[in-house]
């Protein structure tokens, strides 16, 4: 009997000890998972403090103008500016958004002209934004687009560059004037001599183009054109300022490429080049684009309005040597008034929407 009492006795002190064993489990257990979850929470709401207090770029500019424009808008909002990615060739960067598309990278996309934005637009892969700065400090609404989709901050204008020495010696003995406009670029003499860009990786390229076209007043008329220049074209670079090197170097007479770039390598190098806005030039409104699903959105429209104020506008200006849109931003010395320069009456809409058959048809005549 005694033995019996023992035995149950010991079975009821194991019962104990499990339960007594399993309870403990189960508060360890507890504590852990209040413990995950606290430190999910802290985590989480650490990282939602971080994304606040940041914005994500990427920048179709030079690299100096690029991150001078991020450090002036991280001074002058305490927000950090990311400058994930920086090339001078805007397609590159639209390329990047749309293999993004799905989990966006970067949360706004500045330079680079209006039409590549546009693209990522009609791609609905933008967010619409109107900066209140536009009606504050009275920016025509001519530099913005009419859905809201980008956002225009400076202008660019193209120029034709010629090799002051080599023309000199070489054409202007035959009583041959300077090229000072377009057609100029036809004549015969400057078979192999002149350098052009491919508008199929440059927008500058793809600018001039539409300028012919727009300027002789129909597709048929600016195509013919690009057929009458293509024998006298040297060499078709992949950038759009490929041209100023080759003829500072005098490897060719004549090219075309942008203007502040032109000014600025000119005036900071002193070149043996000249400069020539031509009339019914072609020009670009540089922009800026919220991408759609960005992380940081509110920072992104911030940097919008900040891209519009004349701090931003000088830096560009200094820097680039291009026209804000902002009036009563100092240019550099050099540069003509914009006010002064005559354009092509231009048609943004129409280059927009012909932009792939228009490169597709300058492929078609150049075989390239």
């Amino acid at each position: 009997m005694r033995s019996e009492n023992n035995r149950f006795h010991h079975k009821d002190i194991l019962q104990r000890i499990v339960l007594k064993g399993a309870n403990i489990i189960m508060r360890k257990l507890f504590l852990c998972l209040l413990v995950a979850v606290t430190s999910a929470a802290v985590y989480a709401a650490g990282t939602q403090e971080k994304e606040g207090d940041s914005v994500v770029v990427y920048a179709a500019l030079d690299e100096k103008t690029a991150n001078d424009l991020c450090a002036a808008f991280e001074a002058k909002t305490g927000i950090k500016a990311e400058l994930a990615l920086q090339v001078e060739q805007a397609g590159s960067i639209t390329g990047r958004i749309k293999t993004e598309a799905n989990a966006p990278r970067a949360d706004v996309f500045i330079g680079g002209n209006s039409n590549y934005h546009t693209d990522l637009a009609n791609n609905n892969l933008l967010e619409a934004y109107r900066s209140p700065i536009i009606e504050e400090v009275g920016i025509s609404s001519d530099f913005m687009d009419a859905t809201n989709y980008w956002t225009g901050w400076y202008l660019g204008a193209l120029c034709i560059i010629y090799n002051t020495e080599r023309y000199e010696k070489e054409i202007s003995p035959l009583g041959i004037e300077p090229p000072l406009k377009w057609n100029d670029l036809l004549n015969p003499i400057y078979e192999g001599e002149v350098i052009a860009s491919n508008p199929a990786t440059t927008g500058g390229a793809f600018l001039m183009m539409a300028a012919q076209i727009f300027r002789l007043g129909s597709e048929d008329k600016g195509f013919e054109f690009i057929e009458q220049l293509h024998p006298n074209v040297a060499q078709y670079t992949k950038g759009g300022n490929g041209s100023i090197p080759l003829v500072s170097q005098g490897e060719a007479i004549v090219g075309f490429s942008w203007g502040h770039d032109t000014l600025k390598q000119q005036i900071q190098g002193d070149l043996p080049i000249t400069i020539v806005f031509p009339e019914d030039t072609g020009f670009e409104i540089g922009a800026a684009s919220i991408i759609k699903g960005a992380s940081n959105l509110e920072n992104a429209q911030k940097f919008i309005d900040f891209l519009l104020s004349a701090e931003a506008g000088k830096i560009n200006a200094t820097n680039g040597y291009r026209y804000p849109v902002r009036t009563g931003v100092e240019l550099p010395q050099g540069v003509p008034a914009f006010e002064t320069l005559n354009f092509a009456e231009w048609d943004l809409e129409m280059a927009a929407f012909n932009t792939d058959a228009w490169k597709k048809k300058w492929a078609s005549i150049t075989g390239k």
